[in-house]
């Protein structure tokens, strides 16, 4: 399944957008990259289950903004509200003043902040470490994919990356594709023999869980090495 996890970027700055986008293009991300707040905001609230993104890295400063009806602050606000399980980035040259941190806590509690002096390798290092994750005998792979390590079979979908991320917790998805997408999710893992399931909590909530004891049998993945043989019986002298 090919559908990466989307990516929002909000940097007022061209180049930097420009360099931001390019590092998470090749990452697998489908990219999301705006310069205003305004149009963030609006596509958050209008873009409907493609505008649930994994994470988010919104610069505080948007003063060169061509579009500033909208602050950095009322954006973290919509994130909040409307996206609350994204991973959110704040990334400010301020990250020392008490006041800035102190607004961006009051607008998004959840939202965490990067020092942007430490310059765009640091910040990619931490969103790295921060999509990193691991369930059992799955992995996510730059942000964008889920690979079965015992056979490195990969399920390419958003949704999969979400569950992974927020493991134990659960997601709620957008829309019946969504869901069925993570069904599909479901039935791969079982074909993979992984003990990981997914657990459907209604109302479109999802969750993962690990089985105890050994996973049932797996179909083999197509183009890897075929089963054992098995062992000859063993004769008592």
């Amino acid at each position: 399944m090919r559908s990466g996890a989307t990516i929002l970027l909000v940097e007022d700055e061209p180049e930097q957008l420009e360099e931001l986008r390019r590092a998470m293009d090749a990452r697998g991300f489908q990219v999301v990259a705006m310069r205003s707040a305004a149009r963030a905001a609006t596509w958050l609230r209008e873009g409907g289950g493609w505008s649930r993104p994994l994470a988010a890295i919104v610069d505080w400063d948007l003063r060169l903004s061509p579009d500033r009806s909208v602050s950095a602050t009322d954006l973290l606000c919509v994130l909040a509200r409307e996206a609350a399980d994204c991973l959110t980035i704040v990334y400010t040259a301020n990250a020392d003043s008490f006041p800035v941190r102190s607004d961006i806590q009051r607008a998004h509690p959840r939202a965490w902040l990067h020092d942007k002096r430490d310059g765009d390798p640091s910040l990619l290092a931490r969103i790295d470490r921060m999509l990193d994750r691991g369930v059992a005998d799955l992995r996510v792979e730059e942000g964008s994919r889920v690979v079965h390590l015992p056979t490195l079979a990969q399920y390419r979908h958003r949704e999969a990356v979400r569950l992974l991320v927020h493991h134990p917790g659960a997601v709620t998805l957008p829309s019946d594709s969504a869901t069925r997408a993570v069904r599909r999710f479901g039935d791969w893992l079982e074909r993979r023999g992984s003990p990981v399931r997914v657990v459907s909590q209604g109302r479109r909530r999802y969750r993962l869980a690990v089985q105890e004891g050994p996973a049932p049998g797996a179909l083999p993945e197509s183009g890897a090495a075929g089963t054992a043989e098995p062992a000859p019986p063993h004769h008592l002298p």
